[in-house]
């Protein structure tokens, strides 16, 4: 359902930080951004026109957005919303996505459905958001994604320089010095973007070593592109959120006694993020190196988005096997697609396929997508914890056919714990956060994720701020440049 649209504000600001391509550093520049602003006393939100990740969250409401959107408005010190991301697209396989709108899935389309539905609606859905968050806010900080250059996608492309061309606000454009090239990089991205006259700053962010190597080159960019290059970010190692499963491409800790099967479409890569904050660390397991189960203490099957085709790479790989051989040995943990997995059959549309067996559970998929908050609690014989809050994000409905319970939730009992005591399954995500849980399943202690986030996002948002001038973007925002 389209949202109201209230107007805009004009007193309301917005700053949008495109990136040269992905991996600049959009996401983390946005972020500090946000801190830094909020830090200072303006009303701050972030804002994604489209994003493509299979990192999401669900947000008052029952909404679902991308979890960095989710992770700058903390840095905002402001209440995520759906508006922040109107759109989000969860890659399904094979040219298709599922299309996420306002929060609500529009179901899977392909690649023409997709440039369909964003030629009739998408322009709508994004200014009415931007509209919406306009009374609420002084500053929208927006996110661009991938490259604004992108030549052949023009027409289509409403992420980046498309939503500061409905108010005509500015842009500033990052560039990563650590691919090579950054000056070329820069240059050819406003030759190539529709708009450059929006781009008003220019950020060289990932450096490493002597900023004042390069001088000379960035007072050439300046003549040759008549833009100011605010400021080099020095290259700085963060642990946190990662925006898509690009971020969580290596394995952090090689020879970890902790391994995540990686199948081919695994989603909510997030569900990791305790085992990187902690410094506990993991190891990816595919085909190539399933003898690495036989080295594992605990074995995590996370989320799926084809838990059908990933079964089926998990029991033709060997992979299953050596979790058989294992199961008794090892603990091993399913999380959402994971645990439909663990369980004994996994049924859609008349289909009916065999799990893995290691649980009593079963899964019917029903049309109707499940995304809610969680309220809930570890209460087994294993374990047993305060409440906590957590979110599911799935189509199947499972059914524990007499396992223990592993979860008490404000909705009933939730989720399976085997015989032996050694195989868990649950739908909650985030279940890695939880102490107790967290604590069994690895041997140590988690601490306060929150406040792991908080001085995580101070950090790099310090880092930032030594880094620019922030001379010009406070002008901008304050009103004072004409």
């Amino acid at each position: 359902m389209e949202p109201e649209i209230r107007g805009w504000s004009s007193g309301m600001k917005m700053i949008q930080v495109l990136g040269t391509s992905s991996g600049s550093g959009k996401t983390t520049i946005a972020m500090a951004i946000t801190r830094i602003l909020s830090g200072m006393g303006y009303r701050v939100a972030p804002f994604k026109a489209v994003n493509m990740s299979l990192n999401s969250v669900i947000v008052e409401g029952e909404y679902e957005i991308a979890r960095a959107q989710w992770l700058q408005a903390k840095a905002a010190n402001t209440v995520p919303t759906r508006f922040m991301n109107p759109i989000l697209l969860k890659p399904e396989g094979m040219g298709a996505s599922q299309v996420i709108l306002f929060g609500k899935s529009l179901g899977k389309k392909s690649v023409g459905e997709y440039y369909e539905f964003i030629k009739k609606e998408g322009g709508r859905a994004i200014r009415s958001a931007i509209d919406r968050m306009a009374g609420e806010h002084d500053v929208i900080v927006a996110e661009g994604a991938g490259s604004p250059a992108e030549i052949n996608l023009l027409d289509r492309d409403l992420a980046n320089i498309y939503v500061s061309s409905i108010y005509n606000t500015p842009a500033m454009l990052v560039g990563d010095i650590e691919r090579g090239g950054v000056f070329a990089s820069i240059y050819g991205t406003i030759s190539l973007m529709p708009r450059p006259d929006l781009v008003r700053w220019l950020v060289i962010n990932k450096m490493r070593g002597d900023a004042s190597m390069l001088d000379a080159g960035i007072v050439k960019l300046q003549d040759l592109t008549g833009k100011k290059v605010i400021g080099v970010v020095p290259y700085s190692e963060n642990r946190l959120p990662g925006e898509d499963s690009f971020d969580y491409d290596h394995p952090r800790s090689k020879g970890s006694k902790i391994v995540v099967i990686r199948y081919p479409f695994m989603e909510n890569y997030s569900d990791l993020d305790p085992l990187i904050y902690t410094d506990t660390g993991y190891n990816y397991v595919t085909a190539e190196n399933a003898s690495d189960i036989s080295e594992a203490d605990l074995i995590i099957l996370p989320g799926s988005k084809n838990v059908f085709a990933d079964l089926e790479y998990v029991r033709r790989s060997g992979i299953f096997m050596k979790i058989l051989e294992n199961a008794g040995r090892a603990k091993i943990l399913g999380i959402c697609g994971g645990y439909q997995m663990l369980g004994q059959r996994i049924t859609m549309d008349g289909v009916s396929v065999e799990g893995l067996g290691l649980l009593r559970a079963q899964t019917h998929y029903e049309k109707m997508k499940t995304t809610r908050s969680v309220r809930y609690r570890v209460h087994n014989s294993l374990m047993d914890g305060p409440w906590e809050e957590g979110y599911e994000i799935h189509y199947g409905m499972v059914s524990n056919l007499g396992d223990e319970h592993m979860n008490e939730t404000t909705y009933g009992p939730e989720g399976n714990l085997d015989r032996d005591r050694m195989i868990f399954g649950t739908n909650i995500h985030g279940i890695l956060e939880n102490r107790s849980v967290f604590r069994f399943m690895t041997g140590s202690d988690i601490g306060d994720p929150e406040e792991h986030l908080r001085k995580e996002i101070d950090r790099f948002a310090t880092v930032v701020r030594n880094s620019i001038d922030l001379e010009d973007i406070l002008s901008y925002v304050d009103g004072k440049d004409h």
